[in-house]
């Protein structure tokens, strides 16, 4: 049984499907679970789960057909404001520079706040540039302060590291998430970097085939020098025997649900 407090994130008996013509595709069903204020969660599960659907359901895009989503003993569409999703699609108003683009979160004005979380995310010196000029890095950290500087009390990535290359996403993905954790925001990232997942999360759901549940919650071992593997990063962290099993617990799991869609849709 899932322990529960007035201020996680609840989603009680939720259900929602998609409808196209004839067809009705469902993604979730009595869906149930709870997720600790304060906590960094990634996701992992096949593509076209449902993943992706659920995080839009949280942020008040998707309404759900039944149940209900609380936040801090309230609703999500009540707290519209304090919560934000950071989509796939990296969104940069392309006539803006770094500066005006990441202001337009910057719900007090004040133009001291958008320097220094410049100076903060490592975009020093790129303040002017507009995004045609900016590697996807970059981009994504201007995506991100943005998103920071709306100080959400819930954030919701959707893959947002997903379009770097392997080196760049492990040096950024550390960065920023090191910086959201600062701002002591509860975080749900969907992914499917098992790595990834397993670095930067205080938990990591392993998600099946829609409609979508959580077969397995996974939570880091804890390492002798008492810090988060976040701050030893990857290359030490994969040196050590206890991260290298919880890497290839997570990565089992994920490797089985992953069959299973496969041999269901064989099936069809």
């Amino acid at each position: 049984m899932l322990i529960k407090e007035a201020d996680d994130l609840i989603l009680e008996n939720i259900n929602f499907s998609y409808k196209k013509r004839f067809i009705t595709q469902t993604i979730l069903k009595n869906f149930n679970y709870v997720i600790k204020k304060g906590k960094f969660t990634s996701i992992i599960g096949p593509s076209g789960s449902g993943k992706t659907s659920l995080l839009k359901l949280i942020s008040g895009l998707n309404e759900c057909e039944s149940g209900q989503i609380k936040f801090e003993n309230k609703s999500t569409t009540d707290l519209i404001k304090h919560v934000t999703l950071v989509q796939q699609n990296m969104s940069l108003m392309p006539w803006l520079n770094v500066f005006q683009n990441i202001h337009l979160g910057n719900l007090n004005k004040k133009k001291n706040c958008v320097d220094k979380l410049i100076q903060d995310i490592g975009l020093d010196g790129f303040a002017e540039h507009y995004p045609y000029q900016l590697s996807g890095g970059l981009v994504q950290r201007t995506v991100i302060a943005r998103a920071i500087l709306f100080q959400p009390r819930l954030l919701l990535l959707d893959e947002p590291f997903a379009a770097l290359d392997n080196l760049s996403r492990e040096i950024i993905s550390t960065e920023l998430v090191s910086l959201i954790k600062k701002k002591s925001m509860t975080v749900i990232m969907v992914t499917h970097s098992v790595e990834e997942a397993a670095l930067l999360s205080d938990e990591v759901l392993v998600t099946g085939i829609a409609p979508i549940s959580v077969i397995k919650k996974f939570v880091p071992p804890k390492n002798s020098r008492d810090l988060s593997w976040q701050k030893i990063g990857l290359r030490k962290s994969l040196q050590n025997k206890d991260f290298q099993n919880y890497i290839t617990l997570i990565r089992d799991t994920s490797y089985k649900v992953l069959k299973r869609k496969l041999s269901f849709e064989k099936q069809k």
